[in-house]
């Protein structure tokens, strides 16, 4: 089988997320399986040559990634093309549905105002969703019914031993809470904090947030990380005070691998993502609320107690293992293909 990935969105090594992430780990998984695999995404002015793109599949970086998607599925003949999210994905669907190939929609996110058009209910569509809430969001916003995939998590590229030492806070935007991490830090000046960049900043607003680090004296500013284990080998909580409808939360997955409990808000899949290992706070609670569950998962959290244990069961979930990830991501491929297949005999 050949499977092509699409998207709008650029990839690793340029732009460094949860979706590029989590489609880099599913197509590595995916060719262990004997799955050949390509990927179509937006080329970054910054783009890498192809003799040092570290990715061991195919990755078409072009232009316009709409535009290229007739070419490239005539010249790879995939099995099917997944369309991932991304800015005007609508698009990038119909384009793939005109190669006449067998197509799925993977489902990352809930922004509606991104698709530059609607998604129908069609038989020549199957959808997937990253999570129960984004299957019942777009079901309805649009009555899609979605498979439920989860993101596909390597726990090897992750799992450390801690030292637990410090907090860490990913992705510092609005959209993530930056706002609610540096109250924090000023009002916990003792504790020593991280940030690590993951979308791309804007550089005037990189400069303000580093600036403002700086002033407070206990945030040390970290570079996008392709491999974040230096980062949650020091890690004692992590903060996931999101803005955003978080429609799963990878990074809870990641740092409770290793025991590390999550101190998120309780925006979109974040209350089941987070479990029992760790707590989650209404966004627009007082920053009392927010220090004292912080100050009471810093304490738990000094050793290898019940809540790390807890962290830890509740990313080993039968759910998530990642050969069960991936046996309903083939299945649902597979009976879509099989379905087309019979639809055009």
């Amino acid at each position: 089988m050949r499977l092509l990935f699409a998207t709008t969105f650029g990839h690793l090594p340029e732009l460094v997320g949860g979706l590029q992430t989590t489609t880099d780990e599913l197509a590595r998984a995916l060719q262990r399986r004997g799955v050949e695999v390509a990927l179509l995404c937006r080329a970054d002015p910054n783009s890498l040559p192809p003799s040092a793109d570290s990715c061991p599949y195919r990755v078409i970086r072009a232009p316009d990634p709409v535009a290229a998607v007739s070419g490239v599925a005539a010249t790879l003949e995939p099995s099917a093309i997944v369309v991932q999210t991304g800015h005007n994905m609508v698009r990038q669907l119909v384009a793939a549905l005109d190669s006449k190939r067998p197509v799925l929609v993977y489902l990352h996110n809930v922004e509606q105002a991104e698709l530059g058009g609607v998604l129908l209910p069609d038989p020549e569509i199957a959808y997937l969703a990253n999570s129960r809430f984004t299957a019942a969001r777009w079901h309805a916003a649009y009555g899609l019914e979605c498979d439920v995939v989860p993101p596909y998590v390597e726990p090897a590229a992750y799992v450390v031993e801690t030292t637990r030492e410090r907090i860490l806070f990913v992705n510092p935007t609005m959209h993530k809470g930056v706002e609610l991490f540096f109250q924090m830090a000023r009002e916990r000046p003792a504790l020593p904090f991280d940030a690590v960049e993951s979308w791309t900043l804007d550089p005037v607003w990189r400069r303000f947030c580093q600036e403002r680090a700086e002033r407070l004296g206990n945030v040390a500013w970290h570079a996008p990380q392709r491999d974040m284990r230096a980062l949650y080998a020091t890690t004692r909580v992590l903060l996931m005070p999101s803005l955003w409808e978080e429609t799963y939360g990878r990074c809870v997955h990641e740092a409770q691998l290793s025991g590390i409990p999550v101190l998120a808000s309780s925006r979109g899949n974040l209350v089941d993502t987070v479990g029992a290992g760790g707590l989650t706070v209404d966004l627009h609670a007082p920053l009392g609320a927010w220090l004292a569950a912080l100050d009471a998962l810093w304490q738990a959290g000094a050793g290898e107690g019940a809540l790390s244990a807890a962290a830890r069961a509740h990313a080993a979930r039968p759910e998530v293992d990642p050969a069960a990830v991936l046996d309903r991501f083939m299945a649902a491929v597979m009976r879509h293909v099989a379905a087309c297949g019979r639809a055009t005999t």
